[in-house]
């Protein structure tokens, strides 16, 4: 048996029946031992948070998803199932039934890893420095360091290294300055976001402050400002588009980060996947002797 990790594929024999699983060649396997109790996970060293991972998985799918689908398992005259595990990352993983039945677990036990305080927001600086024209074979653009919009009444927006600054503001205009400054907070918001350093929930903090002006045409929040920016750079919203190299998505009213199912920010997520990662390729007896 190899060490498992990200992309392992394993299959195996479940026996509906004793409950028991066996390696599909029939070999002896240490993971087989261990999900059948006859080992506990910290006497064998090719044994890992992977393989703790895995099995909870199986059990899960004969527990809980049999729940849901009386059939799962449970064919008339058959006692044995092929049950094939594979790990697409850390925290990722499907468990697959005779080949044709696939079940997708998420595993949030990452976020332990992730300091409360940079779980919606973390305070860097612009990356983007490049300037790119809407690209329609891609649905894409770049709003980077530098960039300037003229809004064309007088308004515009300049985005800093670490914030977007309104200019043209007026005396005895203050409706229209704060839609301004409303408006640049939003787009920084919004760079943050498509860079992986703000989640997409902090555009609706921008939406609920703007509401909350009793302004008439801010009770729609910063977002629909933002898509009209958007739509006049040539992005077409109303389906996926790339900002600053990141997918998203207009879901019921929101930009999102296309795919995302976690929340947090990409870059915050990548670095607890990493480290969540490291945690999980250690051997159980090694972790079981540091918990110890």
């Amino acid at each position: 048996m190899s060490v498992s990790g990200v992309g392992s594929r394993n299959t195996y024999i479940y026996n509906a029946q004793t409950g028991k699983l066996s390696s599909k060649d029939g070999e002896k396997d240490s993971f087989v031992d261990y999900f059948n109790g006859d080992i506990r996970g910290d006497e064998d060293d090719s044994l890992n948070g992977f393989d703790r991972a895995r099995k909870a998985d199986i059990e899960n799918l004969i527990e809980v998803w049999r729940q849901f689908d009386s059939t799962l398992l449970n064919e008339p005259g058959k006692e044995e199932y092929e049950i094939t595990t594979e790990f697409v990352d850390a925290v990722t993983s499907t468990v697959q039934v005779d080949g044709e039945r696939i079940f997708t677990c998420y595993n949030a036990g990452f976020f332990t890893r992730i300091d409360p305080s940079v779980l919606f927001y973390k305070e860097e600086p612009f990356q983007t420095h490049e300037h790119k024209e809407y690209d329609p074979s891609d649905n894409s653009v770049n709003i980077a360091v530098g960039d300037v919009f003229d809004l064309g009444n007088g308004y515009r927006l300049r985005v800093g290294e670490d914030e977007v600054y309104g200019e043209g503001y007026r005396r005895n205009n203050g409706e229209n300055d704060e839609k301004l400054k409303a408006l640049a907070w939003g787009l920084g918001a919004l760079i943050h976001f498509a860079q992986g350093q703000w989640s997409g929930v902090m555009l609706e903090v921008g939406d609920k402050m703007a509401s909350e002006s009793g302004r008439s045409d801010m009770l729609g929040g910063i977002t629909p400002m933002l898509l009209e920016l958007l739509r006049q750079l040539g992005v077409d919203t109303d389906r996926e588009f790339i900002l600053n190299g990141t997918k998203c998505e207009v879901r019921n009213g929101k930009i999102r980060e296309a795919g995302n199912h976690w929340g947090a920010p990409r870059a915050v997520r990548e670095e607890a996947i990493r480290k969540y990662e490291e945690e999980m390729s250690r051997p159980l007896s090694e972790t079981n002797a540091k918990k110890s």
